[in-house]
């Protein structure tokens, strides 16, 4: 990380999330956005996804863990979102696991969910879409039983991934999953 990956100017304008739930879903306890996504923070996970400067993933990472922690949410293990392989080899990277990072690597477990199918990009496709299009697309494993998860993505608009991700984890035994985002829509 260069040391103007969000340089003052930027981290000044970025606009906290009013905590507010973003959809409906019976899956997820508690839906967590550090920034609106909008100005600086969306441009910032635009430019971490698409342009791939993954030079903004290590500060964005940290804003995210401290921006949980003020919040006190608590939890048993951190699930960043998973690509698919052949999405995650199209980009080099996966953003939301680059965003786990800042959390305790003990208990950061890319491992117990998995993408088994590949899917459209959901940027620019209508809501219901996003929603069935990402049915039977995770797996998680059963090491999740009992556990309190905290799922990690980027941005979260429709929720249509993350509600999907949870119930895919609710399903294998999870006790709770809620999801922290770096930005969530305004």
């Amino acid at each position: 990380m260069g040391p103007d990956a969000i340089c003052n100017d930027c981290s000044i304008v970025l606009t906290p999330h009013p905590g507010t739930p973003v959809f409906e879903s019976s899956a997820i306890t508690v839906q967590f956005a550090a920034y609106l996504y909008q100005g600086r923070a969306g441009q910032a996970v635009r430019r971490l996804k698409y342009d791939r400067t993954t030079s903004l993933g290590t500060e964005m990472s940290m804003r995210l863990k401290a921006a949980v922690d003020a919040a006190e949410l608590r939890y048993d293990v951190v699930v960043p979102v998973p690509l698919h392989f052949l999405r995650r080899c199209e980009r080099g990277f996966n953003q939301a696991e680059m965003l786990a990072e800042a959390f305790p690597e003990r208990i950061v477990r890319p491992n117990l969910l998995r993408r088994i199918r590949s899917t459209k990009p959901q940027v620019g496709l209508p809501p219901e879409w996003r929603r069935t299009q990402l049915m039977g697309a995770f797996r998680a494993e059963l090491a999740v039983a009992g556990q309190h998860v905290l799922l990690i993505d980027d941005v979260m608009t429709t929720g249509g991934t993350a509600n999907e991700c949870a119930q895919t984890l609710r399903k294998a035994g999870a006790r709770r999953v809620d999801i922290a985002t770096f930005a969530a829509g305004s």
